[in-house]
């Protein structure tokens, strides 16, 4: 029904306008229309007959708190969140989100802290798309029975990957203070440190410090000789094994001078078929 005026006549009391029952019913016809468009509804505090409380209109322009109001498909356009949200379920959001300016989800947390709860048998998380969202990587709690409370740090420094139990990777300038290194591992470069355990592989490089252990394998250059049983201590060797006997190292002239020679270095000469040892400043041969 459209909104009724009504006839007041061109001048006062001149008999032009709507009588008192005409008027009356136009009153009549405007209220009711006025109680049913009231949020669409005919229950409303206004068409119902009830008392409506004081209150005050909430105006386009206005800054104004609204308390217990339901947004049906709302658009937020740079909202701010304050205070506490509790028993609130947020179920979908726009494919936009919230956006800062460059387009970012930006929240800012009173805390500056972001806590995502857990519920039911899963941990709190955070999946990762990747750029066509088929494939997810999950960063997750531990579960409840590990009784875990601690805070992760990122790593300071440049772009880089995170080091995974699992995943092969190089790490570069890294200082492991007491690890325990087992399986099939290869150390390669130059090793500084001390080896206080056992070393069941080959060493190909230089040993420049002191191995109080047994060397069981090949102890030489190149064309090493096979020592089996060999117990190396202080300045004194003991050969054993079944051959009761200590093969050294076959050189020429040539390769004999090409040494980084120690005082004590044994080897067996071919030009001249020898034994020498340097003894400091000169080879000598052992008669």
């Amino acid at each position: 029904m459209a909104y009724q005026a009504l006839g007041l006549g061109t001048n006062a009391n001149d008999g032009t306008g709507d009588d008192l029952r005409t008027g009356g019913d136009k009153i009549n016809d405007n209220i009711v229309e006025v109680f049913a468009k009231i949020n669409g509804v005919a229950t409303s505090a206004i068409s119902n007959g009830t008392a409506l409380t004081a209150d005050t209109v909430a105006l386009l322009t206005a800054t104004q708190t609204m308390t217990n109001k339901t947004l049906t498909t709302p658009t937020l356009t740079s909202p701010v969140i304050n205070g506490t949200v509790a028993s609130a379920t947020i179920t979908a959001l726009t494919t936009e989100g919230i956006q800062n300016a460059t387009g970012e989800l930006e929240i800012t947390a009173q805390n500056q802290v972001v806590e995502i709860q857990g519920g039911g048998s899963n941990s709190g998380a955070i999946t990762l798309n990747c750029e066509q969202n088929s494939h997810g990587q999950k960063i997750i709690a531990q579960p409840h029975s590990a009784g875990v409370t601690n805070t992760l740090t990122l790593p300071a420094g440049g772009n880089g990957e995170l080091v995974s139990t699992v995943a092969t990777q190089t790490l570069t300038n890294k200082t492991l203070t007491a690890p325990t290194i087992t399986g099939a591992g290869a150390i390669a470069g130059v090793f500084t440190g001390n080896i206080t355990g056992n070393v069941t592989g080959n060493v190909t490089g230089n040993v420049t410090g002191n191995v109080t252990g047994t060397v069981d394998g090949v102890v030489g250059g190149n064309t090493p000789a096979a020592v089996t049983g060999t117990a190396i201590s202080g300045t004194s060797i003991t050969v054993t094994g079944t051959a009761n006997a200590l093969k050294v190292n076959t050189v020429t002239t040539t390769q004999r001078n090409a040494l980084t020679a120690a005082v004590g270095m044994i080897v067996y000469n071919s030009t001249t078929s020898k034994i020498e040892a340097y003894a400091g400043s000169a080879w000598v041969a052992l008669h």
